[in-house]
């Protein structure tokens, strides 16, 4: 597979977790419970790809202080998709099994919580940051990258920074999956 080829099929993974994302709100929305946490840990794990060319592209221009911020992204997201494996597979199960346990969630659960989102939050501002400064991929889309996880802690916000995500990385994805980024600033100059 060619470099290119591999960028436009991380911009796929990018365009499928951002209509699954942007699918959720509808999810939320109408009470599909366990389907929609299916569908969440579906566009996680998409994420994870797409997030590897959207680094990619701008790996040159970003240096070692972008690749930390890559990192620190990327693993947030893994283990947010860990949360997701848990709400999809474990907590059907404790809901029907041990409902106590979710009803005053052990400090230790909450912990791990914390410790999933935060870097992923974390990492999408300044990853969203970078990519703005830098120009390559459209600075709306990074915009709407940083913007995401300031909303999620407005009240209601959560209900905006959904589906917002998803216009971010669907953007994103499209611009990688159709070669539309600036490719002199990617590959070849400063």
């Amino acid at each position: 597979m060619s470099y290119s080829s591999f960028i436009r099929m991380t911009g796929l993974c990018g365009i499928i977790s951002g209509l699954l994302t942007i699918s959720l709100s509808v999810w939320d929305n109408i009470s599909m419970g366990a389907l929609g946490s299916y569908v969440s840990l579906i566009a996680m794990l998409f994420l994870l790809f797409a997030l590897i060319g959207i680094y990619l592209v701008n790996a040159k221009q970003l240096g070692k202080p972008g690749f930390g911020v890559f990192l620190l992204t990327f693993f947030g997201a893994g283990m947010w998709t860990g949360h997701g494996w848990v709400m999809a597979f474990v907590v059907p199960v404790l809901e029907e099994s041990a409902p106590a346990i979710l009803e005053k969630p052990p400090a230790l659960l909450m912990t791990g919580v914390s410790l999933s989102l935060y870097p992923f939050f974390i990492g999408l501002i300044l990853f969203g940051i970078l990519l703005a400064l830098k120009g390559i991929l459209p600075k709306g889309a990074a915009i709407l990258m940083i913007l995401v996880p300031i909303l999620d802690f407005i009240p209601y916000g959560s209900y905006v920074a959904q589906p917002l995500s998803g216009v971010a990385i669907l953007w994103l994805g499209w611009v990688l999956w159709k070669e539309k980024y600036n490719k002199t600033a990617a590959y070849g100059g400063s």
